[in-house]
């Protein structure tokens, strides 16, 4: 899913921010976005979860949970990775 996470960060660049997190040296930002499964990916903006992914993800599950998102605003993709 990394591949697919860096092909977003670069598709999006404009709309989105796109970080990785290692849920096991951030555990308190984990918890916080209640990952539980890795990898997920998480849709924020503010402090607003908007949507998620959880588990292994195709670009078409990505791509439909980031475009009704996207827009003039700037917003963020969280994706859990570990170690």
């Amino acid at each position: 899913m990394s591949s697919l996470v860096a092909w977003i960060r670069v598709t999006e660049k404009k709309r989105l921010r796109v970080i990785e997190v290692d849920t096991e040296a951030n555990a308190k930002l984990a918890s916080a976005l209640e990952v539980s499964i890795v990898p997920t990916l998480v849709l924020v903006r503010g402090a607003r979860v908007l949507g998620r992914l959880e588990g292994r993800a195709t670009g078409r599950d990505i791509t439909g949970l980031v475009r009704p998102h996207v827009g003039g605003r700037r917003t963020l993709l969280a994706g859990s990775e570990t170690g």
